[in-house]
Order: C-alpha cells, then sequence, then structure tokens
C-alpha cells in the first residue's frame, strides 16, 4: 500500500475491521503504526477516566464494574436477547398461521364450490325440472301406440 490510512480506515481499524493490507501495513509504516498506537491510548485513557469517574461519583455504578454487576449485566443481556428471540419466534409464526387459516378456508371454499357445481350440473341435465317429475311419470314417452276414435280397417 502506498499511501497512508484515512481516517475512516483507522476507525475501522479501531473497531477490528481489518483487512491483511492494512494489518502489513501498519506493521511497515511508522507513521500508520504511531497513529494507530496514539488512538488506541486515547481509547484506553478514555475508558479508564470513565471508570474512575463513575466509581467516584456515582455509587449505583460502582456495581456496574465489579463482577457481581457484571454478572447481573451479563444475566440481563442474556434475557433480553432471549426475550428477543421469543418476539421474533412469534412474529414469524402469526404470518406463517395466517397463511395456513388461508389455505384451508380455501380448500372448504373449493369443496363448497364443487359441491354447488355438481347440484347445478345435476339439475341442469335432467331431462324435465323436478318440480315437473310427477307430470313426466304420467306420460309414457317414446309410446308409438296413439288412440284414435277412428275404427281401423283392414285391406
Amino acid at each position: 500500500m502506498s499511501r497512508h490510512l484515512s481516517p475512516e480506515q483507522i476507525s475501522c481499524w479501531m473497531m477490528g475491521e481489518r483487512t491483511a493490507q492494512d494489518e502489513e501495513h501498519v506493521r511497515d509504516c511508522s507513521t500508520c503504526g504511531a497513529e494507530v498506537n496514539r488512538v488506541e491510548t486515547a481509547l484506553r485513557l478514555f475508558q479508564r477516566s470513565a471508570k474512575d469517574w463513575s466509581q467516584e461519583h456515582s455509587p449505583e455504578f460502582r456495581n456496574v464494574w465489579s463482577t457481581e454487576g457484571v454478572r447481573r449485566g451479563v444475566r440481563t443481556l442474556a434475557l433480553r436477547w432471549a426475550l428477543a428471540g421469543l418476539t421474533l419466534l412469534v412474529l414469524a409464526g402469526i404470518p406463517i398461521q395466517t397463511i395456513r387459516e388461508r389455505g384451508q378456508r380455501e380448500a372448504r371454499a373449493n369443496q363448497i364450490d364443487t359441491a354447488l357445481l355438481e347440484q347445478v350440473d345435476a339439475e341442469v341435465s335432467r331431462a324435465v325440472p323436478a318440480p315437473m317429475e310427477p307430470l313426466a311419470r304420467l306420460i309414457t314417452w317414446g309410446s308409438t301406440e296413439t288412440t284414435t276414435d277412428k275404427p281401423q280397417t283392414s285391406k
């Protein structure tokens, strides 16, 4: 790398986002190595002074830096993550259940539609409408005999 690290690259370095090229450059370049050390030292001093200040000025923060406070913080953090995970599962389950119910409703509607279409098909395919069936039974369809009042003559 021919140029020095930019302030953004140094910020990324401090957050742990380093490329192999950046690491090699910091090792080889005394200017960038000194800048990274300066920023790291400043952050360590700031962390130390914030910790000291909180312990001196606020009794409720004293326990935060103790091992008991850290354990309590970790436990609280774990509970928050568990609650967040549970919430995510519930929120993910709602659309799945809604989709499943919608599919069941559509299946029931399809069954009802199929039954109705079969009923309509049966009604349409009848030779005589249902109210006229008793009348149709009285008449003989397809009979060739007819009764007339004329006498039949033979030839």
